[in-house]
């Protein structure tokens, strides 16, 4: 999938989100003047606040690196081909694997908006949810804003991240879990909603 610099993608609604999964890619990739945006339907017609969160799922990158975790038990030792994990919340949405330099594509000069949703007692969607993803994934220039949940959630893989903004999770700025082993750099957080985001 590609996805071109300047688009707006939005979700209709709470439960919409975008998954990638194992053995394909996106290629998000937009510009510091000319952003990709992720949001949901209140954004795009106005009525999103400072305040706004939970209008649609955001996104999840399924790949086919080490996890732990798995969900056969018995069969499945971690970090192998047969470990696999289903995403938080969905059914069928595997990740996991053998191959710790996993490519799903590369999301750069991206912006996640009003993003997260509950779908269960425990089972969340994030801003952003890398699962399983590999070292040749690139992941910069993100900003998660208001996020009803985390701004992200890595399950296991490789990631390399770097220049990562979030701005008004509700819950942790980030979490690692399932084995992750990341690499990350120039990441921060704010509390404080950005005002400008809600109306451009």
């Amino acid at each position: 999938m590609t996805i071109d610099p300047g688009v707006t993608v939005f979700g209709a609604t709470g439960v919409s989100f975008l998954a990638v999964n194992r053995g394909n890619r996106i290629d998000a990739v937009g510009s510091p003047t000319q952003p990709i945006v992720f949001t949901g339907r209140g954004n795009v017609v106005g009525s999103a606040t400072d305040q706004t969160s939970q209008l649609w799922g955001g996104i999840v990158l399924l790949g086919r690196a080490p996890v732990s975790n798995c969900i056969a038990s018995g069969t499945g030792i971690d970090g192998t081909v047969n470990c696999e994990r289903d995403t938080e919340g969905t059914s069928g949405a595997l990740y996991g694997g053998a191959q710790p330099a996993d490519n799903s594509g590369r999301l750069s000069y991206v912006q996640i908006r009003y993003s997260g949703f509950v779908l269960s007692a425990d089972k969340e969607l994030q801003s952003l949810t890398p699962s399983g993803v590999g070292s040749a994934t690139q992941i910069d220039h993100i900003q998660s804003h208001n996020s009803s949940d985390d701004g992200l959630e890595v399950f296991g893989g490789r990631p390399n991240m770097k220049y990562l903004v979030i701005t008004g999770a509700e819950d942790d700025n980030s979490t690692l879990t399932s084995a992750t082993r990341a690499t990350s750099s120039s990441s921060s957080r704010s509390s404080v909603p950005a005002a400008s985001l809600a109306t451009r």
